[in-house]
């Protein structure tokens, strides 16, 4: 009961204090600078993640080429679902075509 009342006096304390212009300035430069900081945190972070998109979506062609030469073989041991490896063949496909841009009209009403 007693800590209550004791926070209470002291935001009642910090509400009463009254920083000066030179402290707002030092206190909006520091938060200025943590954010600079944290942009470029999250602008690595991204990097990484797009390297990380990258060696994944590698890995998962690899695989799919692995899929469609397994199931070629003459003694065709593994014996995939024939729907599963056309639907591999498929997706090898999509994600070697290059998307045609489509061009903008550059009339608008």
């Amino acid at each position: 009961m007693e800590e209550k009342i004791a926070s209470k006096e002291i935001k009642m304390k910090g509400a009463e204090q009254r920083l000066t212009y030179d402290e707002l300035n030092q206190a909006c430069a520091d938060m200025s600078q943590q954010l600079q900081k944290q942009d470029v945190y999250i602008r690595q972070l991204r990097e990484q993640m797009a390297q990380m998109n990258y060696i994944l979506q590698n890995r998962r062609l690899e695989y799919l080429f692995r899929v469609v030469e397994l199931s070629m073989k003459a003694d065709n041991m593994w014996k995939f679902d024939p729907e599963f490896v056309t639907s591999c063949i498929e997706e090898i496909q999509e994600s070697l075509t290059i998307p045609e841009e489509k061009p903008e009209d550059s009339k608008e009403n």
